[in-house]
């Protein structure tokens, strides 16, 4: 209800309660006195009786002042409501707008700043293989890989550097394991003073048999990034990485059937060093990363296979 019908209504009441009291009894005034119908006399006389209207001049000017004030009290509490109903308003409309300037900066990219540097820990997981002179290597090679095995596993400190406009530099460090699980399982790489070996044990019943080397990462890669909700971004750059540990796990079942488990951890005539390239592409939360080592697997004066090993997987 509006304050106007309110103010109105309550103008009726009071006018119909002072119209009461003035008419209590079907009172007639003259001068000084007034003129009153009893209402409990049958046969309808009259009866005169003194009244000051003094008294009675005051009693409705008292009401008056109180219906005034009554007005003035719904006037202000009025005026606050409204003043009240205003400030709500306009913080909503504050918080709407500050919320979807949040949600806007915030969809552009979940990690790409508008300015400085972004700071985050990411984990690589992928599958790696081997080229051999630029192609996959044949199905019958003894050191050819079982690609579901073959796993990398990294984690980086990540950072992102917005450069200008949406040219965006993706440096950090980390850790990465690299897992080559071989396809043939009675395979056993071994090492002698010239090189490399694999050697298929004809003897045994394989269950599993890998290499797996771990390096010190790091990376640059510049990147650009487009779109405003939810930013598809393509990146290429570059890798160096240190060797700090090299293995060779082979797990088999004897001639007698006893389950067995060897693990030889050694050079191996890995690569100490290496460097490649690697490829970023995403959208939103979603990124893909391939790397490919333009360093080869084992050292180059060593007598081994010419393998270059690639990885493609997801960031998470």
């Amino acid at each position: 209800m509006s304050a106007r019908k309110m103010m109105g209504m309550l103008m009726l009441v009071a006018l119909s309660i002072s119209t009461g009291l003035a008419q209590d009894g079907r009172s007639e005034r003259d001068d000084r006195k007034v003129i009153r119908i009893d209402p409990l006399n049958q046969d309808g006389r009259f009866f005169v009786s003194s009244y000051n209207y003094d008294d009675d001049f005051s009693y409705f000017r008292n009401i008056g002042r109180d219906i005034r004030s009554s007005v003035r009290g719904i006037g202000r509490n009025v005026r606050n409501n409204v003043r009240g109903i205003r400030h709500d308003v306009r913080n909503n409309v504050r918080i709407k707008t500050r919320n979807r300037r949040s949600f806007n900066s915030w969809m552009i990219d979940r990690h790409y700043p508008r300015r400085g540097t972004s700071n985050l820990v990411n984990v690589y997981l992928g599958l790696n293989n081997f080229l051999e002179d630029g192609e996959l290597p044949n199905s019958d090679a003894i050191y050819n890989l079982h690609p579901i095995s073959s796993w990398y596993l990294g984690v980086n400190f990540d950072n992102i550097t917005r450069i200008y406009g949406p040219l965006y530099l993706e440096w950090g460090a980390g850790l990465s394991m690299q897992d080559f699980s071989f396809e043939n399982t009675r395979i056993r790489v071994e090492t002698n003073d010239t090189g490399v070996l694999f050697n298929e044990l004809a003897d045994i019943r394989g269950r599993k048999s890998k290499l797996s080397v771990s390096y010190v990462n790091v990376h640059f890669v510049p990147t650009l990034s487009f779109g405003r909700y939810g930013d598809f971004r393509v990146g290429f750059g570059v890798y160096g990485s240190y060797k700090i540990d090299s293995f060779t796990k082979h797990k088999y079942d004897d001639v007698d059937g006893n389950k067995q488990k060897d693990k030889v951890r050694e050079n191996l005539f890995v690569n100490q060093f290496k460097y490649g390239f690697r490829a970023l592409v995403g959208w939103d939360f979603f990124d893909l990363f391939f790397n490919y080592d333009v360093t080869e697997l084992f050292e180059e004066d060593a007598v081994a296979p010419r393998l270059n090993p690639v990885t493609f997987g997801i960031i998470l």
